[in-house]
């Protein structure tokens, strides 16, 4: 029964540790998506000018619907000091409609860009766990990624950016 108790607590110990990571230095990889109103954005548009946290969410994903709040109150606060947050939705073509009304009808403010065939999730987050962030700092590299959401982890994501403006 001890054996276990040790193995238990090891593996409550290092259940943060999966959530979040070292960038491990990768410089962050261009593309370019549809916007919501129906332009394109790249993330060349902002990189080496801004800290860029990227997000990677779908409507269907309960975690991600708690997290984006969070997103856009980082948004609010820290854009002006040089934050841009890039909402990726994963859902599917025919559910850009539920993507624009809850943009809309949240008053979400960072850019959001469709990724409906998957190209830049697979890029950056083969499994596709959902949500899933990274932090770009100014030098293009990636400073951190995480997966998940839980509520608190917004105030980790604030010291991250924060480090990095």
């Amino acid at each position: 029964m001890r054996p276990l108790l040790v193995l238990s607590a090891a593996l409550l110990l290092a259940a943060p540790l999966a959530l979040a990571e070292d960038g491990g230095g990768e410089t962050a990889t261009d593309f370019t998506l549809p916007n919501l109103d129906g332009g394109n954005a790249s993330l060349s548009e902002h990189l080496g000018e801004k800290v860029i946290l990227v997000n990677f969410w779908a409507t269907w994903c309960d975690p991600c619907m708690k997290e984006m709040p969070k997103l856009n109150e980082l948004q609010q606060e820290l854009g002006p000091k040089g934050l841009q947050v890039i909402s990726i939705s994963v859902d599917e073509a025919k559910d850009e409609s539920k993507v624009k009304a809850l943009v809309k009808r949240w008053k979400y403010e960072p850019l959001v860009l469709l990724d409906s065939e998957t190209r830049v999730v697979n890029t950056y987050n083969p499994r596709k766990d959902m949500p899933w962030t990274m932090i770009i700092g100014k030098d293009k590299t990636i400073a951190h990624k995480k997966k998940g959401f839980t509520e608190g982890d917004e105030k980790k994501l604030r010291e991250w950016v924060e480090a990095l403006l």
